[in-house]
């Protein structure tokens, strides 16, 4: 049974000192990256709310446009004007309501969009953290072993 065994290598201060550099900085830019994302969602989840908030104003304001409408027609002899301004404004506000949903619904797309990219970011910076602590244990580590009888027994 023969073994063969890998040169020793052996690492400078310089080394370590530049792996540890190269270690900080990718910690640095995966905290980076998180923060952003984390924004980016936070941002994503005021506008859903907002948008959410207008498009209850919007169906507060076409349902209050509907029943002036309604009650105008009741006048329609007294008011004929005041009717077909009611009726442009119910029209008006209908249209405000899909615009606003479609806002809404692409503040919910945004929103999930973000999640996953967080969520992404979250499942890279755990990979490149086991990364690293394998490259620091691998670069910690002796790369090969050596008996009472190598050439390091004095």
């Amino acid at each position: 049974m023969s073994t063969t065994t890998q040169p020793v290598k052996h690492h400078t201060a310089a080394d370590l000192a530049k792996f540890e550099k190269q270690m900080k900085r990718e910690e640095t830019m995966d905290a980076k990256n998180l923060k952003t994302a984390q924004k980016e969602l936070a941002h994503a989840e005021k506008a859903v709310r907002k948008s959410e908030k207008a498009v209850d104003k919007s169906v507060h304001r076409h349902e209050k446009a509907a029943k002036y409408e309604h009650k105008c027609e009741d006048r329609v002899k007294e008011a004929e004007h005041k009717l077909e301004d009611a009726i442009k404004n119910e029209r008006g506000t209908a249209k405000d309501i899909i615009v606003r949903q479609n806002k809404a619904k692409d503040a919910h797309a945004a929103l999930a969009e973000r999640k996953v990219d967080l969520q992404r970011v979250e499942q890279q910076q755990e990979i490149n953290a086991a990364r690293r602590d394998e490259r620091l244990a691998t670069f910690s580590a002796p790369t090969s072993t050596t008996t009472a009888t190598g050439p390091s027994a004095a």
